[in-house]
C-alpha cells in the first residue's frame, strides 16, 4: 500500500477520535453543572442560579462577552439542576410540575438577559445571493434598490442603491447593513477575483472602497465593530473588523452633486465638462450649437444615470432653436453647398423617439422618414451612420447579413450574422483549414429627401467595384412570399431581368454575384455573376440557391437547398435528407414551409470560367496522410492506384457551425472503391505501400468522465478484415509511413492543433507483423459492399449513396 492512502487514514482515525473527545467534552460541560446544582437543596440551588445571573451581568458590563455567554451556558445548566432539585424534594404529584416550571422560567430567565445584555445570537445575515436587501433606512425612508446582476452563473448577486437623500451607490452587493447608530451603510463588493468592502459615511457623503476580502456576507454592524461571514458555500467561517481599521486603509471618496444625485466621479464627468459645442458649415456660413440639457429630477427616472453617459444638448442653427435634443456623437452631415444638414435627433417633446431630421436654408427643419422599409422575407438589412447628403438624396451605411448553415457545411437552418466573420478558404497538404475573414456585404442606402417612406422609396448601391463603380439595386415588386424584386445597374449597364437583393462583391472587385427572380418561395433558380470587365452575365446550371456566402479567388460559395429530412429521422452522413430536392422548375411546393419535415441546407461552390460557373466537388484530393483535425470531404487514392479511400462526414465533437480548425474530427465515414464501408472513424489514415492495408484511427469520447482516447484500426482490403488494437493511444496520431515492416506515427501531447503550436509529437512504430497478429473480424458481404456485422442495418443507405464522381468510383463497363 502506497503511503498516502496510509497518511490519510491515520489522519482520519485523528480526526474521528478527536471529534469523540470535542463530544464527550461538551457532555461533561452539560451534565456535570445539572448533577452538581441537582444534589443540592432547592434554596442552595437557586443562589447558584441567582449567582451565575450576577456574574454574567458583571461580565457583560465589563465587556467580557465570551465570559459571559460562557456564564450563560452554565447558567443554563443550573436552570436544568434547579429543576431537578425541586421534583427530587417536593412530594410526588407536586414534583414533575414544579420541576418543568422551574425550568421553563429558568431558560426564559437566561433568554431574557441575554438579549437585554446583548448576548443573544446575531440574526442571520442578509444572503450574497439576494432577495432581502435593505429597502429602508434606519429612519423608515425608502431606499431604492434595482440593476440587479450576478457574479458569473447562479453566483453573489449585486444591485444599485439609491437612498432618499439622492446618494447613488452602484455594484455593491446584496448583503448589506446600517451600522447600529445609522451613520454608516456597509456591502461587501462581489467580484470574480478579489472581493471587497464599501462603507458610506452618509452624514459626510464619503464612501470608503476597502481593501479587505474577508467579508461576503454581513451579520452586524456596531458602532465600532462589523461582524460577518466569508465564503458562506465553502466553510462559513465567522470574520470579525473594527470600523476605525477598515477606513484607516480605505480609498476615501467623496461623492459629487450632480443635479439631485450624489455620485462617485467616474467617466460621465467627461460627459458634463463638455455643457455646450458648436460646428460651422463647410462654407463657414451657418453655425450649429448644441447646449447640454440635463432633467431636473434625475432619481425619479428608471435608469437615472443614463442621461449622464449620454447627455442631450438642445440644438440651434444660426441662433435659432430647432426644438430638438441630439447627442454630442449623434449622426450628422452638411451637403458639400452647405444648404442642407441632416442629422439623427428627437423631438424636446418626445425624447424618446430618434429619427433623422433634414434642415434646408429655404424650407428649416422637417423629418424624414424611416429610409427603408424592410421585408421579413430578404436578408436582413440594416442601415447605419449618415454619409453624405446633396440636393437630392442622403446616404446611409448599410449592410446585408451573412448566412450560415447551422452545421457549417450542411444544416437545417441558416444562421443570420450581423457582424464580420471568418470562413474557410481551402487546406494546407494536412488537410488542416485556412482560414480567412469573411466580412458583412457593405451597402449604401441612397434615400431621396421627397420620400414617402413608402416600401422601395430608397434604393440600394452596392460595395465599390471596379473603377469605384457600385451597382445600383432599385425595388420593382414584391412576390407572393414578400421577396422583394430588383432591377440593376451598374453604371451605364441595365443587367437584363429582375434580381433579388442578396448580392456578393468579390475580393478583385470584377464580380458580381447576384440571384435572379424566380418563382419559387424565398430561393432562387440559379446563381449569376456579372463580369464587369466583359460586361456579360455567368450562369450557374439550375439548382436551389437560398443564399450567397462568399466570392473570392474565382470562386462563388452559396447555400443551396439538396432535400427535406422528415422531423422524425436522424441526421447522419449516409443520410442529411429522405427527400431528394426536384429541379428549380418543380420545386416551388418542395421549397414552401412544410410540418413535419425540414429543409437541408449544404455549402455548394462554383467555379467561374469563361463562359459559366461550373459546379466543383464538395470533396478534394490528397496525396498524403490527412491530420486528426483535417476538415471536410476527402479521397485518398492507394500507392499503386488499383484502390482509393474516401472519408466523408466527420465533424468535431460539437458539431456546430464555428470552424473550429483546431479541433479534431470524429465520426467520419469510409468507403473504398474496393467496397470496404465503415463509421465512425477519424480523417488519419495511411495506404500500406503495396496498397493492401489501411491504417485507420478512431476518436473516443466520454463526456460525462472527459476521457478521450485514439484507437487503431487495420483495414485488409483484399481479404476484406478488421483489426482493432487493443492498446489505447492517448494522443492524437498523425501517419507517416506505411512499409512492408512496419507502420510510423507521430503522437502529440494535445488533440488540437494550432498552427503555432510548438509540440513536434514523438514518434511510434508498430512492427506490421504484431498488427497482423491482432484477431480479424470480417466483413460481411452486401451486394457488392463489406461491412462489419454491427453495421449491417445501414447496408440500405450505403447502397444509396451516391458516389464521388472519382474514377476510382466510377462503375467498370
Amino acid at each position: 500500500m502506497s503511503p498516502v492512502p496510509a497518511a490519510s487514514s491515520l489522519a482520519a482515525e485523528k480526526s474521528l477520535l478527536r471529534l469523540l473527545l470535542e463530544l464527550l467534552w461538551q457532555l461533561l460541560v452539560l451534565l456535570v453543572p445539572i448533577f452538581l446544582v441537582t444534589v443540592l437543596p432547592p434554596p442552595a440551588a437557586l443562589g447558584v442560579l441567582l449567582a451565575c445571573a450576577a456574574v454574567m451581568i458583571l461580565a457583560a458590563r465589563q465587556g467580557w462577552p465570551r465570559t459571559a455567554r460562557g456564564l450563560a451556558r452554565l447558567m443554563t445548566s443550573a436552570a436544568f439542576g434547579l429543576g431537578f432539585s425541586l421534583g427530587r424534594t417536593l412530594p410526588a404529584y407536586w414534583d414533575i410540575a414544579a420541576a418543568f416550571a422551574s425550568i421553563f422560567a429558568g431558560l426564559a430567565a437566561v433568554s431574557h438577559l441575554e438579549r437585554r445584555l446583548g448576548l443573544a445570537p446575531t440574526p442571520p445575515a442578509v444572503s450574497a445571493w439576494g432577495g432581502n436587501e435593505p429597502q429602508q433606512t434606519p429612519e423608515g425612508q425608502p431606499i431604492r434598490v434595482f440593476n440587479h446582476g450576478e457574479i458569473a452563473m447562479g453566483g453573489p448577486t449585486y444591485c444599485d442603491y439609491l437612498f432618499p437623500d439622492g446618494v447613488l451607490l452602484q455594484g455593491l452587493g446584496s448583503s448589506a447593513r446600517f451600522s447600529s447608530d445609522g451613520r454608516y451603510f456597509a456591502a461587501p463588493l462581489p467580484s470574480r477575483q478579489r472581493w471587497g468592502l464599501a462603507i458610506l459615511d452618509r452624514s459626510l457623503r464619503r464612501l470608503y472602497r476597502c481593501d479587505h476580502d474577508e467579508f461576503w456576507e454581513l451579520d452586524a454592524f456596531a458602532e465600532d465593530r462589523l461582524s460577518g461571514r466569508h465564503s458562506p458555500l465553502v466553510n462559513n467561517d465567522s470574520r470579525h473588523a473594527s470600523l476605525a481599521t477598515l477606513l484607516d486603509g480605505a480609498e476615501a471618496i467623496d461623492l459629487v452633486a450632480v443635479a439631485d444625485l450624489w455620485l462617485e466621479p467616474g467617466a460621465w464627468v467627461d460627459n458634463l465638462a463638455r455643457q455646450s459645442f458648436e460646428e460651422q458649415s463647410p462654407d463657414g456660413r451657418h453655425r450649429l450649437q448644441a447646449r447640454m440639457l440635463l432633467p431636473s429630477r434625475l432619481r425619479d427616472l428608471p435608469h437615472p444615470l443614463e442621461p449622464l453617459r449620454t447627455p442631450s444638448y438642445q440644438l440651434s442653427l444660426d441662433g435659432q432653436p430647432s426644438g430638438l435634443l441630439i447627442s454630442a456623437d449623434s449622426p450628422r452631415c452638411w451637403s458639400r453647398d452647405s444648404r442642407s444638414l441632416a442629422c439623427s435627433a428627437r423631438e424636446e417633446q418626445h425624447p424618446d423617439l430618434a429619427s433623422t431630421w433634414l434642415w434646408q436654408a429655404d424650407q428649416g427643419w422637417r423629418p424624414l422618414p424611416a429610409p427603408w422599409v424592410a421585408s421579413p422575407a430578404e436578408p436582413s438589412f440594416y442601415p447605419g451612420p449618415l454619409l453624405e447628403l446633396d440636393s437630392r438624396y442622403l446616404r446611409h451605411a448599410a449592410y446585408l447579413d451573412c448566412a450560415e448553415a447551422d452545421h457549417g457545411r450542411y444544416g437545417y437552418r441558416l444562421h443570420s450574422i450581423h457582424s464580420d466573420t471568418e470562413t474557410g478558404v481551402g487546406h494546407d497538404l494536412e488537410g488542416c483549414l485556412q482560414v480567412a475573414p469573411l466580412p458583412l456585404a457593405r451597402t449604401r442606402l441612397r434615400q431621396p429627401l421627397d420620400s414617402g417612406g413608402g416600401r422601395g422609396d430608397s434604393q440600394i448601391e452596392s460595395a465599390p467595384l471596379l473603377d469605384g463603380q457600385r451597382a445600383l439595386f432599385s425595388w420593382l415588386a414584391d412576390d407572393q412570399w414578400g421577396l422583394g424584386a430588383y432591377e440593376c445597374r451598374i453604371g451605364d449597364w441595365q443587367l437584363p431581368g429582375r434580381w433579388l437583393l442578396d448580392h456578393r462583391v468579390s475580393d478583385c472587385g470584377r464580380y458580381l454575384a447576384l440571384l435572379p427572380c424566380a418563382p419559387l418561395p424565398r430561393v432562387s433558380d440559379r446563381a449569376v455573376v456579372a463580369d464587369l470587365q466583359q460586361q456579360r452575365l455567368l450562369h450557374s446550371p439550375p439548382l436551389l440557391a437560398a443564399r450567397l456566402l462568399d466570392l473570392r479567388h474565382g470562386q462563388l460559395s452559396l447555400a443551396v437547398i439538396v432535400g427535406r429530412l422528415d422531423q422524425d429521422l436522424p441526421s447522419s452522413p449516409l443520410r442529411r435528407f429522405n427527400q431528394p430536392a426536384p429541379a428549380p422548375a418543380n420545386a416551388a411546393a418542395f421549397c414552401a414551409e412544410q410540418d413535419g419535415s425540414r429543409l437541408c441546407y449544404q455549402r455548394q461552390r462554383l467555379q467561374l470560367t469563361e463562359q459559366q460557373l461550373l459546379p466543383l466537388a464538395d470533396w478534394r484530393l490528397v496525396d498524403r496522410p490527412q491530420a486528426a483535425v483535417a476538415e471536410g470531404d476527402f479521397i485518398q487514392p492507394a500507392p499503386d492506384g488499383r484502390d482509393a479511400a474516401w472519408l466523408f462526414g466527420s465533424d468535431t465533437e460539437y458539431a456546430d457551425s464555428w470552424l473550429r480548425e483546431t479541433s479534431p474530427r470524429l465520426g467520419g465515414h469510409l468507403l473504398t472503391a474496393s467496397g470496404c464501408a465503415l463509421t465512425d472513424l477519424a480523417p488519419s489514415l495511411i495506404w500500406s505501400a503495396d496498397g493492401r492495408y489501411l491504417a485507420l484511427t478512431r476518436l473516443h469520447l466520454d463526456v460525462e468522465d472527459g476521457y478521450r482516447a485514439w484507437q487503431l484500426l487495420l483495414l485488409d482490403v483484399q481479404q476484406r478484415s478488421l483489426r482493432i488494437a487493443p492498446q489505447w493511444l492517448r494522443q492524437r496520431p498523425l501517419f507517416r509511413r506505411f512499409d512492408p515492416q512496419a507502420l510510423e506515427l507521430r503522437l502529440f501531447e494535445r488533440d488540437w492543433q494550432a498552427a503555432d503550436d510548438p509540440d513536434p509529437g514523438r514518434s511510434l512504430s508498430l512492427p506490421l507483423a504484431e498488427l497482423l497478429d491482432l484477431p480479424a473480424q470480417a466483413l460481411e458481404p452486401h451486394q457488392g459492399l463489406w461491412l462489419l456485422a454491427a453495421d449491417a442495418h445501414l447496408a440500405g443507405a450505403w447502397q444509396a449513396l451516391p458516389r464521388p464522381d472519382h474514377p476510382a468510383f466510377r462503375p467498370t463497363a
